[in-house]
């Protein structure tokens, strides 16, 4: 599918036929009021900015924000950074299989077969009967599943890539459990909890074409979907006690920590506590982070995050 990858685009003038996913998009005036359009195209390799000065409204209204198109363009440099000047524009309607997939989106730093394996490894740790029954449950949802190991855990935010979804439910984890050491808190509903607090994700987004919120995900947002999914999957499960039920569905309701962030219901529990602190900082470090591959001004300092309201710092190497 792809022929030339954005981090290989670095000559004038160079003709250019491939396909993107949509970042940013935005059409605004120039100083003499000729109205053109402005894109951040992006693919594994990072991001580009393309300019389309002609037919902006026709070409405008083929394509949204987190499409992938088709772009014919010429290369051109712009302070002293490549730049696309593109010359038409067509949507991709078609499915894409996966091995396409992960050639316009970024990857993580480990594979998503090490991911999966990471998952199931962790589920050993689990004792509680109840809990080993829920994962049971949850694992032979094949749909399910692979959504979990193969959506980004935001589009927009963090962990924005193939994968990144188990990423970072897989970080919260495994950092949960370290905190636990110092805090306490029950091992298997830690794990549970940190597992699954995203788990809504995967009815709230969805792959056609592109990675994007999902009507029902608009509607009722991952925090909602999270726990009548949970609700769903214990419903199969015979015996399983109400309170561990309430326990996990809290820990879901309340991972966002306050009503402003989206949680109806503040952190009411150790449990509880540790995961909403914890995915909020993984959350926010891979935000940075992302944001320091693609948005550097230069070799220290990072442009604005308008998200963070600060710029950030990149410590050298030693």
């Amino acid at each position: 599918m792809k022929k030339i990858f954005v981090k290989d685009i670095k000559d004038e003038g160079r003709e250019i036929d491939d396909y993107f996913v949509v970042k940013t998009k935005g059409i605004y005036s120039s100083k003499n009021n000729t109205k053109y359009m402005s894109l951040e195209l992006r693919d594994r390799t990072g991001t580009i900015d393309a300019k389309v000065w002609d037919h902006v409204d026709e070409l405008g209204s083929l394509f949204e924000k987190n499409d992938i198109i088709r772009v014919r363009a010429r290369t051109r440099f712009y302070q002293n950074r490549p730049q696309l000047n593109v010359i038409n524009i067509e949507k991709v309607e078609d499915d894409i299989p996966f091995s396409e997939i992960k050639e316009l989106f970024p990857q993580g730093e480990r594979d998503i077969d090490v991911l999966k394996d990471v998952y199931f490894t962790v589920l050993e740790e689990i004792e509680n009967p109840y809990i080993k029954s829920l994962f049971e449950t949850l694992n032979k949802k094949e749909e399910i599943l692979e959504r979990f190991f193969l959506f980004p855990a935001s589009i927009s935010v963090h962990h924005m890539y193939v994968g990144g979804l188990l990423d970072h439910s897989l970080s919260v984890t495994y950092m949960c459990k370290g905190v636990a050491g110092f805090t306490g808190g029950d091992k298997d509903i830690i794990i549970a909890g940190s597992l699954l607090h995203d788990i809504g994700k995967t009815e709230e987004m969805e792959f056609k074409a592109g990675f994007r919120y999902s009507d029902r995900g608009r509607l009722l947002g991952h925090i909602t979907l999270g726990v009548t999914m949970l609700e769903r999957l214990i419903r199969e499960i015979d015996g399983f006690p109400s309170y561990l039920q309430d326990i996990l569905s809290h820990i879901i309701i309340s991972h966002h920590g306050v009503e402003e962030w989206g949680s109806p219901k503040k952190p009411m529990s150790i449990e509880a506590l540790t995961i909403h602190y914890i995915d909020n900082l993984d959350a926010k470090v891979m935000g940075v982070k992302e944001h320091m591959r693609e948005k550097m001004e230069d070799d220290r300092w990072t442009e604005y995050h308008r998200l963070y309201e600060s710029r950030f710092y990149k410590t050298p190497e030693r």
